[in-house]
């Protein structure tokens, strides 16, 4: 085997061997963020105070696991946001699409997972943002910074919810309560 074809068969060793070890990640990722989960945040507004939030999310895989889908809604005394996204994982990298639909608003989403955490940019409809979700085994954070809309960033800790419909201190839950209004 000539110098160059061996070089080209371990570039493309390396690269498969980066490709396999990277899909595993990302499933096991999907998978550990899948579930309800819910808690506080706070939504920081251009100019005036920030405001306390109640937020519900909802993570499934359904049965392809380099599939993600967000549902994020939370609400103030005066204001709500449900974002959801679709999202496809290639190795580490992420792409996808998402729509807020309390401003009707939608767009693109490009990101990068790097361990237990996801990085995502989001744009489109005169909007762009970065949003970041941060896993630990039942606690995760979730920050949102925008740019072209009325306010400055979202930041929430949500905690899991068990399988079983209920938090991890009893209470119960279901989809309805993050998909149905509040």
């Amino acid at each position: 085997m000539t110098r160059r074809r061996f070089s080209a068969a371990l570039i493309v060793l390396a690269f498969s061997f980066a490709r396999l070890s990277a899909e595993p990640l990302t499933q096991n990722l999907f998978v550990a963020m899948a579930g309800f989960w819910t808690g506080p945040g706070r939504i920081q507004y251009e100019g005036y105070p920030s405001e306390a939030l109640q937020c519900k999310a909802y993570y499934t895989t359904k049965s392809q696991l380099d599939h993600l889908s967000i549902v994020l809604r939370c609400a103030s005394s005066s204001n709500k946001i449900e974002l959801r996204a679709q999202l496809t994982a290639q190795g580490d990298a992420l792409a996808g699409t998402w729509e807020e639909r309390t401003f009707n608003v939608n767009g693109n989403v490009t990101g990068l997972i790097k361990g237990q955490q996801i990085s995502l940019a989001i744009e489109g409809g005169g909007f762009s943002a970065t949003m970041s979700v941060a896993q630990d085994r039942a606690n995760q954070t979730v920050d949102i910074t925008t740019k072209g809309v009325a306010f400055n960033g979202v930041s929430v800790s949500l905690t899991r919810r068990d399988g079983g419909g209920t938090t991890t201190n009893g209470t119960a839950t279901g989809l309805s309560d993050v998909l149905v209004d509040r």
